[in-house]
């Protein structure tokens, strides 16, 4: 990310109280601004740090992008701003275009805007735009998750705010899918292999009552829940389509299965191609879904929850660290509850991040076990194979945005209800434990309804890669390419086949 200077002097912090603004304690406003400029001005943390916390050791949740300060707890509220030296005061919105930058909006819809976002409102829904003169088309803002939809063509976009007085910043916040290339383009050679979806073994079996109980309750999304798919997803055709099939699925695994749901859009590539590749080597079901995570490395060390849970004290950045990237998964438990962080139904069209992939697809081609001669040319035929089956790849150079400009993508994941407490943790946004639904937390989705909140996945390729253990199933925002993807996933497998499918390879592999 790059970052415009700061101002030459200090800058203050201060939180609303009524009509007023009064400053932070010193040791607050030193705390504040440090998170500022090590993170960003669009980033989010969790903190008990607060001099007036002191005696409560209440968690607050602190959100720059918006500029407030939420005890979890309670989830009272409270505004906060950052006055730097230069006397910033008002704040700007962007969108992201079709060639792959930040663009202003118009003065006159960024008064609009920041007007709907200081009330409170999400989902915004308005004409009033000054580009919208003469179409009269209905645009959604969500806040919560920062997109932009035209319900009458279905558009998604993705857009930005940078808070009065802060400073400007270029790019975005990483997504956990981008950032997970970080992971790729960072990993060694002698400790990139892939998973060998062996090794582990457990014996399943639940009482036949508890089974029939569960089965009883129904999906696990809708207990105690309206079918509710909120004003994005409820006006488009597919994206209502993919949810009523993610719905029946719940259905009919909620007796022995719990469900996850994981958003992402510009890795989506990546997810693939990893999918092919376990279906080459491990007889991975890539016909029904992308695969998150294939590469060994970090799971040796990390290897389940609990081993996690164990190091995320260490982490300063939280569910940002490396370690937690190159195994875990960030996800929620609902597809319909309204999550402190990328609700389903509010980020399933546009997905969670943007970002550039330049060098990730052959790193990882590398990595999985592909000749260096090879490599180059393989990655160059992928891409021209996503763009041709209508995968948006506008991450990676010659890539090609997909014709509907619904990037976003949905991972369905089962697991056996044997097997959850092992491999997911309940959490609160960057993965900080919630104790309150770790009954354990297998306990919690059997019996607390209705059912929400995130949560953290070790997703270890020897238990994801094998469906004894684990199912789960990829739904696109853009009907193209959902249409499409058997028939993408079918040649991705024949384009790799040749190559890993040789015994040199495939026992480095």
């Amino acid at each position: 990310l790059k970052k415009a200077k700061l101002g030459a002097g200090p800058a203050k912090w201060e939180w609303q109280d009524g009509d007023d603004w009064r400053e932070f304690a010193a040791e607050d406003q030193a705390m504040l601004e440090g998170r500022y400029v090590d993170l960003g001005g669009k980033a989010k943390f969790t903190t008990q740090d607060f001099s007036f916390n002191k005696a409560h050791q209440t968690l607050y949740e602190v959100n720059f992008s918006k500029m407030a300060q939420v005890n979890k707890e309670t989830k009272k509220s409270r505004n906060i701003r950052r006055k730097d030296p230069e006397g910033g005061t008002s704040a700007a919105w962007e969108w992201w275009n079709d060639d792959g930058e930040w663009a202003q909006f118009a003065e006159v819809d960024t008064a609009l805007l920041e007007k709907a976002f200081s009330s409170g409102i999400t989902p915004f829904m308005t004409k009033k735009l000054s580009f919208n003169e003469g179409y009269d088309s209905l645009y959604i803002f969500d806040f919560d998750v920062m997109t932009q939809v035209n319900s009458d063509s279905g558009t998604s976009r993705k857009i930005q705010r940078t808070a009065a007085g802060g400073s400007k910043i270029f790019g975005h916040t990483k997504g956990e899918d981008d950032a997970y290339a970080d992971v790729l383009l960072a990993g060694k050679d002698s400790d990139a292999t892939a998973g060998a979806a062996a090794g582990v073994t457990f014996d399943l079996g639940l009482p036949e009552k508890f089974v029939k109980e569960q089965k009883a309750k129904g999906a696990q999304s809708l207990r105690k829940r309206p079918r509710d798919y909120g004003p994005i997803v409820s006006k488009d055709k597919h994206g209502t389509k993919c949810f009523n099939e993610m719905l029946k699925n719940e259905q009919e695994f909620t007796g022995e299965w719990v469900v996850f749901y994981h958003s992402y859009s510009c890795a989506a590539i990546l997810y693939e191609v990893q999918a092919a590749v376990g279906s080459v080597l491990f007889r991975f079901k890539a016909e029904f879904a992308g695969l998150p995570r294939i590469l060994a490395h970090g799971f040796k060390h990390i290897p389940d929850a609990s081993r996690m849970l164990e190091e995320f004290p260490k982490w300063k950045d939280q569910d940002h660290n490396p370690a937690f990237k190159a195994v875990g998964l960030c996800g929620t438990s609902s597809l319909l509850a309204p999550d402190d962080e990328a609700p389903a139904k509010s980020v399933f069209l546009a997905g969670y991040s943007v970002g550039c992939l330049a060098g990730v697809l052959e790193k990882l081609l590398k990595s999985v076990g592909v000749p260096a001669g090879k490599i180059a040319k393989l990655a160059k035929d992928i891409i021209s194979l996503a763009c041709k089956h209508g995968l948006d790849t506008t991450g990676i150079p010659g890539g090609k945005k997909c014709k509907s400009g619904r990037s976003g993508h949905m991972l369905q994941i089962f697991l056996r209800r044997e097997l959850c407490d092992k491999y997911v943790y309940p959490a609160f946004p960057y993965g900080v434990p919630d104790e309150k639904r770790n009954l354990p937390f297998s306990k919690y989705l059997a019996t607390k309804d209705p059912i929400q909140g995130q949560v953290r996945i070790t997703l270890n390729p020897d238990v994801f890669l094998r469906a004894t253990y684990a199912r789960m199933f990829t739904y696109s925002a853009d009907p193209t390419y959902y249409n499409n993807r058997p028939d993408f996933i079918k040649e991705l497998v024949g384009l790799l086949e040749p190559i890993l499918g040789d015994e040199d390879v495939r026992v480095k592999a």
